[in-house]
């Protein structure tokens, strides 16, 4: 039977969105009130996303931690162990809790995805026209929109899924979610580099939380959830990696390798620039 709740739910989050942007947005914003806008929004909603996905997790606990492991011997099956890991707990267990955030999650993307090419576009029309206005940096909407319609074209496809009744590992999204906890950290930095750049302290304590967070909830978290199929595997993080089925080592090794490669540089730029102003400040 199909789940009719999840498409009433992506629906009304797609259009709460830009329902509230168009609200709160004056009609001849500048750039700066319109990313002052759009981020003011993603702050709300990384927040809110990341809250509801810890309350699904407590309430799915037993299914992340079942209290004997589910230990797979590979070698005993002809497809690797494949057919009974997509029994296991973690991977089995049906949600609608955790279908309604993905459902939520995936209209907040669609919405936001137009709203950051909406502003590519009046901020390139804006700088063609006058030079007034100060360019932001620490935000590419052009490539973070693109970055939202990739994630929007797969929890789509979830969706597909869950519609027919059909999900399965649902509950490694919403893990996938509390990514969306660095956000807000991310936000602070952003506001103080372009509209309180005098207050260099401020910036540094901000960029130290946000890419602590960053290690935190996208980098580490791969590595947590990686631990949480293999002790119900019964093995190590490492070899439930190589026990993935192509697709999902494929997607799981770019996304670590490159939430991995961003993190060290921008550790790399942070050191350099406060060793540059440290230098400065000895100078004088």
């Amino acid at each position: 039977m199909p789940n009719a709740s999840s498409p009433q739910i992506l629906i009304a989050s797609a259009v709460f969105y830009p329902a509230i942007f168009g609200l709160v947005l004056p009609s001849r914003a500048t750039p700066a009130r319109l990313a002052k806008t759009r981020e003011a929004l993603s702050l709300v909603h990384c927040t809110l996303a990341t809250v509801l996905a810890v309350i699904c997790l407590r309430q799915h606990r037993s299914a992340l931690f079942p209290p004997l492991p589910s230990a797979i011997n590979s070698s005993q099956s002809t497809d690797g162990g494949r057919s009974r890991q997509s029994a296991l707990p973690l991977i089995a267990t049906r949600s609608s809790f955790a279908n309604a955030i993905t459902a939520f999650e995936t209209g907040y993307l669609l919405s936001d995805s137009l709203i950051l090419l909406y502003s590519v576009r009046l901020i390139r029309n804006t700088y063609s026209t006058t030079k007034s206005h100060p360019k932001l940096t620490g935000l590419n909407m052009r490539h973070l929109a693109y970055h939202h319609v990739g994630l929007s074209a797969a929890l789509l496809y979830l969706q597909w899924y869950i519609y027919h009744g059909r999900e399965k590992g649902v509950l490694v999204i919403i893990m996938m979610m509390l990514m969306n906890a660095s956000s807000p950290f991310g936000t602070l930095r952003w506001w103080l580099i372009n509209f309180d750049g005098s207050k260099k302290g401020r910036i540094a304590f901000a960029t130290t939380a946000y890419l602590s967070a960053y290690a935190l909830a996208r980098v580490a978290l791969v590595y947590v959830i990686l631990n949480v199929w293999g002790r119900q595997t019964g093995v190590s993080a490492l070899h439930a990696f190589r026990g993935l089925r192509w697709q999902c080592k494929l997607g799981t090794g770019t996304m670590g390798a490159v939430n991995t490669i961003w993190l060290i540089m921008g550790v790399a730029s942070f050191v350099r620039r406060s060793r540059a102003s440290d230098l400065v400040k000895k100078g004088k």
